[in-house]
């Protein structure tokens, strides 16, 4: 079985996503910040910006403001002022 990441965004006013992933790169204070499987744990702030994640061949993307990012055990969790999902999901590759 493949190991996979547990991604979940959690905002204060309601906004909640929790989905298993393949990858998570989340925009870090000094650049891209890429999470597979397997990863250390770590606790970091984020930029406003775009946070993207993958699961087979299809990616997401939620826009980020003012975040807190841990990951622990392949578990990603995200609390973050305000998270909004961009609606332009697209298969890998196009």
């Amino acid at each position: 079985m493949k190991e996979t990441l547990t991604l979940e965004i959690v905002t204060p006013v309601g906004f909640s996503f929790k989905e298993e992933v393949d990858e998570v790169v989340a925009p870090g204070t000094e650049g891209q910040l890429g999470v597979l499987p397997g990863h250390t744990s770590f606790l970091t702030t984020l930029e406003p910006g775009t946070l993207v994640y993958k699961k087979g061949a299809s990616s997401g993307r939620v826009t980020v403001e003012n975040a807190y990012f841990q990951v622990v055990s392949n578990h990603v969790l995200v609390l973050a002022d305000s998270a909004e999902p961009q609606d332009d999901t697209t298969p890998e590759g196009k």
